[in-house]
């Protein structure tokens, strides 16, 4: 049987309060919306679609950058989950399938493991709908709560209509849910905005289906990967239990952590094997870590490649498409920013690196600088195999100082250097003596 994913993603945000469309407010340094893409696509549906409203169209290239077979639909105004999920099926991808999985675009933690497993279940059983189900922790949330007769799900009472006295078990509605595409086009329209909100919820469909006979169920999965981001301190609880997930991830791998909980990941965060990370990282997007390396603590670290047996920090900041290759040494309070350091280079101290090259077996001394930028634009500055620079030298950049060179402290270069030469500058020496 063929199925489609519906991902709504049309609601305004207003707890975030935020000019940031709630769904590309990140968790992981990824926006919300690219995690549940990313889920979707590994379920390999026949057709995406994504509910959106007239306020994100300008976020459409975006989206598609992300996933290019994305199609999309306008809820142009918020009248509930099952309004935007009949705007969806007014476009022809949305029901071509025989299952439609709806999803929302602010719970970033689903697992596309989960929604496979639901899946399967679903059309083993041959069921109508399923919805996925969960416990939290506590009473004290706005989840739709179950009532259940036996296995059979009968209908989900939403928080604003529950009465201050009802009764109810725990068992709630994570939102999502899997539905025969033809019981969803038949039974839409049935659904009314009789109700507090005075919305058109989704979550009756439920009652409609479970009334006239229909094999209506519902999975349960753990809490936390169906925790829903409506303001800024469910964003931080998700941030939270994504880190847990991310620590978990590595460890398993063989990654060491002096101490996990003090460690920042980024979703794309890529480790090798025996590497070794002391407290207060943080890894932001697009950082690859090769095997045997060493980060130390307090470093911060964004686009970047790491090569292995590498040693960074402590107090180290990279960023901006820098390379670091194998065996290289970066101390503490040293930033590089767009640079290629080859292997054996050893910058250990105290220094500034931007939009340079330094090849193989170079020793860097500490608080040199690469001067890069002439107030208009960026310059280069290249550094060849084997050369020594001395402590507190400034380099102008562009700049060449050529294999086997040596530069002495404390100068200021400002001509390229030619290959074996040594270069320092020299002043002389003042004594005076001390006043009596």
């Amino acid at each position: 049987m063929s199925f489609s994913i519906i991902i709504l993603a049309a609601g305004k945000g207003t707890r975030m309060n935020s000019k940031i469309p709630k769904v590309f407010h990140k968790v992981g340094n990824l926006p919300m919306i690219f995690h549940v893409l990313n889920a979707s696509k590994l379920l390999k549906p026949k057709t995406i679609s994504v509910v959106i409203s007239n306020e994100l169209i300008k976020y459409k290239n975006v989206i598609k950058k992300n996933s290019k077979n994305i199609k999309f639909a306008i809820q142009s105004k918020q009248l509930g989950t099952a309004d935007a999920v009949r705007c969806a099926l007014n476009e022809k991808h949305s029901t071509n399938s025989n299952i439609s999985l709806i999803l929302y675009g602010d719970t970033p933690l689903i697992s596309h493991i989960s929604l496979k497993k639901c899946l399967e279940r679903f059309k083993k059983r041959n069921s109508d709908l399923c919805v996925l189900s969960m416990t939290p922790p506590n009473t004290n949330h706005s989840y739709g709560r179950l009532i259940t007769k036996k296995d059979r799900l009968e209908k989900i009472i939403e928080k604003s209509e529950s009465k201050n006295n009802q009764n109810l078990e725990n068992l709630c509605n994570t939102g999502i849910m899997l539905v025969k595409t033809k019981h969803l086009i038949e039974k839409l329209r049935k659904i009314n905005d009789r109700n507090n909100k005075k919305e058109f919820f989704l979550t009756d469909l439920i009652e409609i289906l479970s009334t006239e006979g229909y094999k209506v169920s519902h999975m349960e999965f753990p809490y936390h990967e169906f925790l829903g981001v409506n303001d800024k301190s469910d964003q931080a609880l998700v941030e939270y239990q994504f880190q847990k997930m991310l620590r978990k991830k590595f460890l398993k791998k063989g990654v060491t952590m002096i101490d996990p909980s003090s460690i920042f990941f980024s979703s794309d965060t890529e480790i090798g094997k025996d590497v070794v990370i002391h407290p207060n990282v943080y890894f932001g997007p697009n950082v690859k870590i090769g095997n045997e390396v060493e980060i130390k603590g307090f470093c911060h670290i964004e686009n970047t490649v790491i090569k292995d047996r590498a040693a960074v920090g402590p107090f180290a900041r990279l960023r901006d498409e820098t390379n670091i290759d194998k065996d290289a040494k970066i101390g503490n309070f040293v930033e590089i920013k767009k640079s290629n350091i080859k292997n054996n280079v050893k910058i250990s101290h105290l220094s500034y690196i931007g939009d340079a090259y330094i090849g193989e077996n170079s020793n860097i001394g500490a608080g040199m600088i690469t001067c890069n930028y002439d107030g208009i634009k960026k310059n280069q500055t290249f550094i060849g195999k084997n050369c020594f620079i001395g402590s507190n030298t400034s380099l102008i950049a562009p700049i060449k100082i050529s294999n086997n060179s040596i530069i002495g402290a404390s100068t200021v270069v400002d001509k390229n250097i030619p290959q074996g030469t040594t270069v320092y500058r020299k002043s002389e020496l003042v004594k005076k003596n001390n006043k009596k």
